[in-house]
């Protein structure tokens, strides 16, 4: 037998792993789109025509999980208080179809997601991370950004904004088109603008003085894929 570890103890070790990663993903949540970095990681391309697709196999993770972790998940889907607090909205019914299609689908979590989201883009956009807008938003949202990022560098003055506070107020619509679910959703802000000269000097604006902004996101996703991503498409 060849020095290492032997192969038994290999075996205990990827059992080990496998456990490890079970009990990670019950703690951190699944497909939810709450505060799980799933809500907005990139989409991998497995189709048929991508030179550098994996090949497809059972995800027996996943499986486990499913058996696993299902009577944690539905307790975790039974308290929904958000979507109770949508009863009797016209857009009730399409919240139930999202849930019939993908029973892991959670309003609450959603929100605590889309609140994330709202950040991440807007830290992005501030520092200019391309990347990160690019996994959040969009193809067509994600040029306007990533255009205006280009046209604010070339400016010799600065605008500032920092946000001080955000609160997704309430969900204004929710339309499911076959398995595309589209939720649109009213956050107000807090932010300060201030323009800056070259030296860090205030042209204009004032730190002191809050700004109270309204915002309509709408988010889209796939509610039959594996993917748990939700993109930005309308800001």
């Amino acid at each position: 037998m060849s020095e290492g570890f032997p192969y038994g103890d290999i075996v205990i070790l990827a059992l080990i792993a496998g456990f490890i990663l079970l009990r990670l993903r019950s703690v951190l949540g699944q497909k939810t789109g709450n505060e799980n970095p799933d809500f907005f990681r990139p989409k991998q391309d497995d189709s048929p025509n991508n030179p550098n697709a994996k090949p497809t196999k059972p995800d027996v993770i996943i499986q486990l999980v499913e058996k696993t972790l299902k009577p944690r998940s539905s307790a975790e889907q039974e308290h929904d208080p958000y979507a109770l607090k949508l009863e009797g909205t016209p857009f009730f019914q399409a919240i139930t179809e999202i849930k019939a299609l993908d029973p892991l689908f959670n309003v609450t979590a959603f929100v605590d997601g889309a609140k994330m989201a709202f950040e991440m883009v807007f830290d992005a956009f501030v520092k200019g991370d391309k990347q990160t807008l690019s996994m959040l938003l969009s193809e067509e949202i994600y040029a306007d950004f990533a255009h205006n990022i280009d046209e604010l560098a070339k400016q010799e003055n600065k605008m500032e904004t920092t946000l001080l506070a955000v609160n997704p107020k309430r969900i204004v619509s929710v339309v499911l088109d076959k398995n595309i679910a589209r939720i649109t959703v009213e956050f107000e802000s807090e932010q300060v603008t201030v323009e800056r000269g070259k030296n860090g000097e205030i042209i204009s604006g004032d730190p002191s003085d809050v700004q109270h902004v309204v915002d309509e996101w709408l988010f889209e996703r796939d509610v039959t894929s594996k993917n748990p991503n939700w993109k930005i498409i309308e800001t």
